[in-house]
């Protein structure tokens, strides 16, 4: 949207409608039977739930205060809690309650028969595809829902995936807090050792410098092995709390799904807005301008004029494309650089950006013809060849291109140095984009180019800047901003209205002001 108007109005949404509504009608229609096919295909299915809420693994003698969010990562317990190891606990405990004949998965009997029960990783790799973990916003709690062909099998399932997943929690606890408690005795044993043979070394010891020496590292390992029995203790007081199970899953009273005619219905709606989808991208892949002047104007754009880009209408070589005077083509641009000259008389301006959508060609061809009519006309006149990557505009005027703008800008060569001129017009100076630069974006975001630009200003009657076009690279928004204004050179046949748009958008945006634009028609060769 460019000062609040949309570029494309609602009719030519309607119009859309009305070229594509077949498309749209067989989408539907295939929507709706593919909708009833899926919905056929659903088999009976039932789900339960159960909620595990997941606490920290801490000591008796932690910090009250302690943040215990920070304890519990639920991205890994809910990858743990549905990871195959637990469901393979889930499908031991219930067998063992099976033998046992009870349901009480908790109970020592039917924990202690699990252990020793060897379970089919099959089926437990059947049961992981068939369990869902969740975890509610800002919470430490997992949701397991599990999914099977009958309701009791569901609430099986979900009650000893819940189970199984605290018994690893714990098992696994424990298992870390016997594994340090067995490498501090191992440490504690060699520390006495050494400390025996320490007191060896210092009762054998003939001067007292060395006794004083074996003496401190008496004393540092008898201060480690303090250390080491705190550590033993804490390690004993250390109460491992998994969590617990708040909500046992209880046997779903229906089938889980949705109802049948959820299906047609749901098909019937997706396959219309697929329809729609389709439809508006296929019309709006055609985005290029129908009318030029009502679509500009629809943009708060109008032009100055129309000119010619194609190299045939042009007297001179493929590369050098500067008009005749008094042809048809020379008269063309001497309108357009009238209408210019003459807004910018009118708010006296001096310094404009010539710049494009996408075609750097055609942006190029314009400015030069544009400064070349200004000088025809009497006016003082520079042209700068601004577009640092692919500099085309010296051969344009069938000039070198050994020093220009880079070199001034990099402070090798003065103004005056950069400056050309061609023998037909003395009143156009011409500077081109000079030497290669590996990273243009940073002589053009310099505080040299403004710099640059206000000592230039002054000595001519018009600065014309010939930037690279703005959808390809961001090299004309940093120029745009430094300009006093920015002409902008459309192509009908290959400028799309959105090309458009989003130009004069990311130019406004850096508060380039967009003074007018000219339409460039290609013609043959």
């Amino acid at each position: 949207m460019l000062d609040g108007e949309a570029v494309v109005d609602v009719s030519e949404y309607t119009s859309a409608l009305k070229r594509w509504w077949p498309l749209i009608a067989v989408a539907s229609i295939i929507g709706l039977v593919l909708g009833s096919v899926l919905i056929g295909l659903q088999g009976s299915s039932y789900e339960s739930v159960a909620t595990v809420e997941v606490r920290p693994l801490v000591t008796q003698g932690d910090d009250p205060n302690l943040d215990v969010s920070r304890q519990v990562n639920t991205t890994t317990e809910r990858a743990i809690a549905g990871s195959q190891r637990v469901a393979e606990r889930a499908l031991a405990l219930l067998d063992a309650a099976d033998q046992l004949e009870t349901s009480d998965l908790n109970s020592p009997e039917v924990e202690m028969l699990a252990d020793t029960l060897v379970v089919d990783t099959e089926v437990a790799r059947d049961i992981v595809e068939n369990i869902t973990i969740s975890i509610p916003a800002d919470s430490q709690v997992l949701e397991i829902t599990a999914t099977a062909g009958t309701a009791a099998r569901s609430q099986e399932l979900a009650q000893s995936m819940a189970h199984a997943y605290l018994d690893f929690r714990r098992d696994e606890g424990l298992a870390g807090t016997e594994l340090a408690r067995q490498q501090l005795l191992e440490r504690e044993q060699e520390l006495i050792v050494e400390l025996d043979t320490l007191s060896r070394e210092i009762a054998a010891a003939t001067t007292d410098a060395e006794r004083q020496s074996l003496g401190y590292r008496d004393v540092s390992k008898r201060e480690e092995l303090a250390g080491i029995g705190a550590r033993l203790a804490n390690i004993s007081a250390i109460s491992i709390n998994a969590g617990e199970v708040l909500d046992d899953a209880d046997v779903p009273e229906g089938r889980a799904g949705l109802p049948f005619l959820a299906g047609p219905m749901s098909g019937l709606m997706l396959g219309a807005l697929a329809g729609l989808g389709v439809a508006f991208m296929l019309d709006r892949r055609d985005d290029r301008f129908r009318s030029v002047a009502s679509e500009l104007a629809q943009m708060n754009l109008s032009p100055m004029g129309t000119v010619p880009v194609g190299r045939g209408i042009f007297r001179l070589g493929s590369d050098q494309a500067i008009a005749e005077l008094n042809s048809e083509t020379g008269e063309a641009y001497r309108r357009v650089q009238g209408s210019l000259l003459f807004n910018l008389d009118q708010s006296d301006k001096t310094v404009v950006l010539v710049t494009g959508t996408n075609n750097p060609h055609s942006t190029t061809t314009v400015a030069a013809n544009l400064a070349t009519a200004a000088a025809r006309a009497g006016r003082r006149t520079l042209l700068i060849g601004a577009d640092l990557r692919r500099p085309s505009l010296h051969d344009r005027f069938g000039l070198e291109n050994v020093r220009g703008l880079s070199d001034v800008l990099a402070g090798q060569v003065a103004v005056d140095g950069a400056l050309q001129q061609t023998p037909d017009l003395p009143n156009l100076r011409i500077i081109p984009a000079g030497s290669p630069v590996q990273q243009p974006a940073r002589l053009l975001q310099s505080v040299a180019l403004g710099r640059f630009l206000s000592q230039v200003k002054g000595g001519y009657d018009l600065v014309v800047v010939e930037a690279p076009p703005v959808l390809a690279v961001a090299d004309a928004a940093d120029l745009g901003r430094l300009c006093e204004g920015v002409v902008l050179v459309i192509e009908p046949g290959r400028s799309s209205r959105s090309d458009v748009a989003d130009s004069v958008e990311q130019l406004r945006r850096v508060g380039a002001e967009v003074v007018g634009t000219i339409v460039a028609e290609s013609t043959p060769t």
